[in-house]
């Protein structure tokens, strides 16, 4: 593929910093702060912002201020605003509650293996499908949007080396269910390249196109960015990341760092993609966060600046 910039490629970005990023931190962020930070976000022009999680506070009490947020945002932007924000919905009950706030897009996780599904949902897969299906018709009745993430796709903390097969046929799965995405997430960050690009391509054999692809990937060994690029280079156009590079998985031992939103898509725009996400306004943010959350952050692009040529940017 030509990777010169003579035909910019347009991405689609979906910023899950708010929710993903903060889920798993040690820090109560307050409801006024989060609100900030999406209006950030949604500022420097991201296509979707994933804002919060309708899940039971018993299970990731970060999440519990769900209702509230969103209503302070309708408050604050208007209803235009829940076109490009999309929440996580875990269970029938979560989809229920989402609906009830308003929200017009939803995305459902479900896990590769019934290893990591069993502690991440407390269901097997089978039983997780089941309940989807359900969610799935909820949400076409409300008119609202729905979108599956498959979690450890390319490798599992319970039962180790995922297979592609096993991946296409859940994906298969959740196409007949009506989605408008499936989100591939390296959950633990395990994926390699070659093994990103081997994926892909055995998706698209099944029959998933890429245009209803998402890939969502971990830096936690620092493959994330080389991830990403085998993914765009195969034709991918959908990416998640998170502000600063934080956040992680609860359920999942050692899941450390979401790869970094500006980081991501710097990168992207150097090999010839074109987003409407303003990378100074991103860098703003995450130094925001730095001085939110009192530490400092993966990200490198926000530190470093974003290089124009010019010597003294160096």
């Amino acid at each position: 593929m030509d990777l010169s910039a003579a035909h910019p490629q347009a991405v689609f970005f979906t910023e899950v910093g708010p929710r993903d990023g903060l889920q798993n931190l040690d820090l109560e962020v307050s409801t006024g702060s989060k609100l900030e930070l999406v209006g950030r976000l949604l500022d420097a022009g991201v296509d979707q912002v994933e804002v919060t999680s309708f899940v039971s506070p018993k299970w990731v009490p970060k999440m519990a201020d769900a209702e509230d947020l969103i209503t302070r945002l309708v408050s604050a932007r208007g209803q235009p605003v829940l076109d490009r924000v999309r929440v996580l919905v875990p269970n029938a009950r979560g989809m229920e509650r989402a609906l009830q706030a308003g929200v017009r897009h939803v995305v459902a996780n479900i896990g590769v293996t019934d290893g990591f599904n069993g502690r991440n949902l407390n269901r097997t897969v089978p039983e997780t499908l089941i309940e989807l299906e359900e969610m799935a018709t909820a949400a076409r009745a409300h008119g609202c949007l729905f979108d599956i993430g498959l979690s450890v796709a390319f490798g599992c903390p319970f039962e180790g080396t995922v297979q592609e097969d096993r991946v296409a046929e859940l994906a298969d799965q959740c196409q007949e269910l009506g989605v408008a995405e499936i989100g591939i997430a390296d959950t633990i960050g395990v994926a390699d390249p070659r093994q990103v690009g081997t994926l892909i391509e055995h998706l698209l054999r099944s029959g998933i196109p890429t245009e209803q692809l998402s890939l969502h990937f971990h830096d936690t060994r620092g493959m994330g960015l080389a991830n990403a690029l085998a993914a765009y280079e195969l034709g991918v156009r959908r990416f998640e990341g998170s502000v600063g590079g934080i956040g992680g998985c609860p359920f999942a031992p050692r899941a450390t760092g979401n790869v970094c939103s500006e980081d991501l898509l710097h990168m992207l725009t150097r090999v010839g993609a074109r987003s409407g996400v303003d990378l100074r306004a991103m860098c703003a943010t995450a130094e925001f966060l730095e001085n939110l959350l009192g530490a400092s952050l993966p990200g490198r692009l926000h530190r470093a600046g974003i290089w124009t040529g010019r010597a003294a940017d160096a």
